[in-house]
């Protein structure tokens, strides 16, 4: 019998589910939609301040307030029970390391043992990075996957990588643990372990030369900084905060702070291209985000930072801190806190595309389903566009496997990402079903009030 007397519909079933069917690289929105923020904004109006000067003011001052939290507490924020509750997590879970081999118990027992939390708090020490870091969930390096064989839950989603958090940003010492190598630190976002190499002591002389009041922020990601002497010490992702000094012709000089040998954060001059930093906070105009957000384009997926890279809610909150508007770290809490919230979630797709094209803003809405954020950017031929870093899209095969297109990157599409392949899943987790709302940053000067507020 040949091929033929079966038919082309039979064969491409059957090459399909034997895998031998290419699939394009690039989903149809990432070839098809201008990866260019410029491209979707109106020249008219789009450098006119979206919130008045005072309000930005305020806004900034809140988020400096923040910012500098970690080095005016007196005790740590994050109580014994929170800590403890992860290792008994994954306890629990045991899951599997970098060699694809399930954790023994012998792995969680030991992590528990040098965290020594019997005894905690067993430090109170303001301090501050000295490298782009790493918070961790529990104090070690070595990475924890829930399974090897999934794609959304084995590589690259590391459960235990909490953040990146960006060099010389304030830090408290709540905690030491028992080899010395790892210190649980609370951020001005989260806690978490880190090690002690990322990390220099600071005292009330430091503190007070480093809170001038007078900031400058990174506009271009991962800008290689150097010392007087010419040293490098680390490249400062967008958003990255650092005191200003002076501004002469050849750039912008700032303060950066190092360890000496002692781990004792001493303070140090840069200098930092004109292109690369701003005066904190930069006008919050839709071209000034729009700019920003085309220095993020493309930028590959890093799950809580990971590589250095950005998850979808880092690469949120990072957008906006040059503006001075402050967002947490994770999703659920940007939803949350991050502005004034829409529920979206009792209306069909179409009813949501369209509640989010009357009353979003482009670029100051974000869209949240559960477990992931977006910027709304406005609408192209009838459809909503939104900007964010996506890890894939969910697929299931003909015989019912689940599966996912992997994008890895941030990028501009619809709310209908991958759906050109016959083979995609349709739950809530597809973006156009599972948008539960939309948050608004800011109200414009411009902008009517909303009733339904």
């Amino acid at each position: 019998m040949c091929w033929r007397d079966y038919g082309t519909p039979v064969i491409l079933i059957i090459l399909f589910l034997c895998g031998c069917v290419s699939v394009p690289e690039t989903i149809r929105d990432i070839q098809d939609l201008k990866q260019d923020h410029l491209y979707y904004i109106s020249p008219q109006g789009a450098e006119r301040d979206l919130i008045s000067p005072d309000l930005q003011k305020r806004m900034d001052a809140s988020y400096n307030s923040l910012y500098f939290a970690p080095w005016h507490q007196e005790k740590p924020l994050c109580q014994l029970e929170t800590v403890a509750k992860e290792f008994r997590k994954y306890k629990k879970y045991l899951g599997y390391g970098e060699n694809r081999r399930r954790h023994g118990r012998a792995w969680i027992k030991n992590l528990a043992e040098n965290a020594r939390l019997s005894e905690y708090p067993n430090s109170g020490i303001r301090a501050v990075t000295v490298n782009v870091a790493d918070l961790r969930v529990l104090p070690t390096h070595r990475p924890h996957f829930y399974d090897m064989r999934s794609s959304s839950r084995g590589y690259p989603f590391d459960s235990l990588q909490r953040s990146s958090v960006a060099a010389n940003t304030p830090l408290y010492i709540s905690h030491v643990s028992r080899d010395r190598a790892w210190y649980l630190v609370e951020t001005p976002y989260a806690p978490g372990w880190m090690s002690v190499r990322d990390v220099a002591f600071v005292d009330d002389r430091f503190v007070k030369e480093w809170e001038t009041g007078k900031y400058i922020v990174i506009v271009k990601d991962r800008i290689p900084l150097y010392a007087e002497d010419d040293l490098y010490l680390f490249r400062a992702p967008l958003g990255s905060i650092f005191p200003k000094v002076e501004e002469t012709e050849s750039g912008i000089g700032i303060l950066v702070a190092v360890a000496d040998g002692n781990r004792k954060a001493v303070i140090k001059r840069s200098t930092v291209r004109k292109e690369a930093a701003t005066t904190k906070p930069l006008r919050l105009t839709t071209m000034n985000i729009a700019r920003l957000s085309n220095e993020l384009i493309n930028e590959a997926y890093g799950w809580g930072g990971l590589y250095q890279n950005r998850d979808c809610s880092a690469m949120i909150r990072d957008l906006f801190a040059p503006f001075g508007l402050w967002l947490p770290r994770h999703s659920a809490d940007q939803a949350k806190e991050g502005g004034t919230f829409i529920d979206l979630r009792n209306l069909s797709p179409e009813e949501k595309e369209l509640m989010i094209m009357k009353y979003g803003i482009p670029y100051l809405t974000l869209l949240w389903k559960r477990g992931h954020i977006m910027l709304y950017i406005g609408h192209h031929q009838g459809k909503v566009l939104v900007f964010h870093n996506m890890w894939g899209v969910p697929t299931r095969d003909l015989l019912g496997r689940k599966g996912r297109k992997i994008v890895g990157h941030a990028a501009i599409t619809t709310l209908h990402p991958g759906s050109e392949f016959i083979n995609v899943d349709f739950p809530e987790d597809v973006l156009s079903r599972g948008v539960a709302g939309m948050i608004i940053l800011a109200h414009p000067l411009s902008a009517e009030p909303f009733g339904f507020f």
